[in-house]
């Protein structure tokens, strides 16, 4: 008789699904007015509407790439039953305030979504390099989770570099459609570490987030 198969452990982050939704709609209410507002008036052809909803785009999937990340990253290190042994160095306070720095730093680009300056590039810029300083302090403390953090700052700033790359070439139309691409990239490769890590046929190693 076969032994019945375990169930996989739900982690606790699922229980934060419905908030988050609350605080991302909060966020993206205001885009999404410039957005509509704008291209109620201008139409969809108009270079400064498209430009906007590009924008937009570009904030929702860092935010979800960050509400992603941080599931993951916090379930791994302080809630599974073995984080404490695998992980015995690691700073739940520092994790979360350096955290919130990268959440606002998403929602101070959405401020700025319909702005005629390149602004936007700039927050965006903060946005996506913040990790470094995550990693950074991570690293000078000697945190556990410091391999877990490298390879997806690694990713962000490979994208970022990407991003720059394209803005100075072809510009921002171009530029923020090279940078939505490699954010739904990441995103892709963050839902294939999600479903390895709690996968029913038994959980194996991420990546790193």
């Amino acid at each position: 008789m076969s032994t019945p198969q375990t169930a996989p452990r739900v982690p606790d982050f699922h229980k934060s699904a419905f908030w988050i939704y609350g605080v991302t709609a909060m966020v993206m209410r205001e885009p999404l007015s410039v957005v509509l507002h704008h291209a109620a008036t201008a139409g969809w052809q108009n270079t400064g509407v498209q430009l906007e909803a590009l924008r937009g785009l570009v904030v929702w999937l860092v935010m979800s790439r960050q509400f992603t990340v941080a599931g993951i990253y916090f379930d791994r290190v302080y809630l599974q039953p073995d984080s404490a042994t695998r992980f015995p160095r690691r700073s739940y306070p520092h994790d979360f305030i350096v955290g919130i720095g990268a959440l606002l730093a998403a929602v101070g680009a959405s401020t700025v979504v319909g702005s005629n300056s390149n602004i936007f590039d700039y927050v965006i810029g903060v946005a996506l390099s913040w990790d470094l300083l995550w990693l950074a302090i991570a690293a000078a403390a000697r945190h556990s989770s410091v391999p877990v953090m490298a390879s997806g700052v690694a990713w962000k700033i490979g994208i970022l570099a990407l991003f720059a790359a394209a803005l100075a070439a072809f510009g921002e139309l171009p530029a923020y459609c090279v940078l939505l691409v490699g954010l739904l990239v990441h995103m892709g490769r963050l839902i294939a570490d999600y479903d390895r890590l709690y996968s029913t046929t038994g959980a194996t190693e991420p990546r790193g987030t």
